[in-house]
């Protein structure tokens, strides 16, 4: 493979990678439990059971997860934190 193969395909993997939406990983279930927060499942951010990553649409995220989209893309963070959680401002 030539060099400027390998280049290009590194590339649009790349950019490919950033277009992507966020999504909830087990991961962020455990740093909103271990913050505190009542999150006892995927629905305590989206409207979905269990969101797969190939068929995500912005409108399976609830008011808590579009909040975190918006945190997320102000403070132009690479990934959420789920510990932004504690700052939600329609938390009960």
């Amino acid at each position: 493979m030539t060099r400027s193969k390998l280049v290009g395909i590194t590339a649009v993997t790349l950019l490919w990678g950033m277009t992507l939406p966020a999504q909830a990983t087990p991961p962020m279930l455990k740093q909103a439990k271990d913050a505190g927060l009542p999150a006892q499942n995927c629905q305590y951010c989206h409207t979905v059971a269990v969101p797969k990553k190939d068929t995500f649409k912005p409108e399976d995220l609830n008011e808590r997860g579009k909040w975190l989209m918006s945190e997320k893309d102000k403070t132009k963070a690479k990934d959420i934190n789920a510990g932004w959680l504690k700052n939600y401002p329609g938390a009960k």
